[in-house]
């Protein structure tokens, strides 16, 4: 009997221990070869889908970690992080409270974490072949509420009459245009409209780049 209840105190102990050291992840899985191109010149356009020949913005997975009071927020690709200014990385993880973001771009990448009016900078950023990383102090609850990120190549775009850019998203169903049935109007009798979108899709890109290199100049002069 005193065995029996000395082990049940030792259970007890035990789960109360663990529960002071809470630890979760979760990631998203993409599929490769899925990179949407959208290509215009003038007033002809061309709109095409699964390509395969863009290893280095091909998702195949972006993931995130807890564990007691850090976070570290993860991206990979099939081939290999690209430091250029015509390609950006972005992952996004939104807790029930907190919103933790990576971005990479021109070999220069940023974390930020914000909760409630509050701001924190990530820390140890490091990018490795094929993924990218963050680590971050944890701010709140990291209950899973969204998980996701994209990875976007351009020649050029904003152009009013020339465009062309590739594009990832994982999971897909983040990827914001009405893809419809890929086409082109180059074709004679071919009367495919272009893609019409549903909610703001690329421009964010250049939002997002501009609002990260800001946060990086302000960095750079404290």
């Amino acid at each position: 009997m005193k065995l029996w209840k000395s082990s049940i105190c030792l259970v007890g102990f035990a789960v109360l221990v663990l529960s002071c050291f809470t630890a979760s992840a979760s990631s998203i899985k993409d599929g490769t070869n899925d990179i949407w191109h959208w290509a215009q010149s003038g007033t002809a356009w061309s709109w095409r889908g699964n390509v395969g020949d863009k290893p280095n913005i091909d998702i195949t997975e972006v993931s995130y970690s807890a564990n007691e009071n850090k976070l570290t927020l993860t991206l990979e690709v099939k081939g290999t992080i690209q430091s250029s200014e015509k390609i950006l990385y972005y992952a996004y993880y939104n807790s029930t409270d907190t919103e933790y973001t990576l971005m990479w771009s021109n070999g220069t990448g940023y974390g930020w974490a914000t909760k409630e009016g509050s701001y924190d900078e990530g820390q140890n950023l490091t990018v490795s072949e094929g993924k990218i990383s963050v680590e971050f102090n944890v701010l709140g609850d990291t209950s899973k509420v969204d998980l996701w990120g994209y990875a976007v190549e351009y020649t050029t775009f904003g152009g009013q009459t020339t465009n062309e850019w590739w594009g990832d998203w994982a999971p897909d169903q983040k990827f914001t245009y009405d893809t419809g049935t890929p086409g082109n109007n180059e074709t004679p009798g071919n009367d495919s409209s272009p893609p019409e979108k549903k909610t703001p899709g690329f421009e964010v890109v250049a939002v997002i780049a501009a609002v990260a290199i800001a946060l990086i100049l302000v960095r750079r002069r404290r």
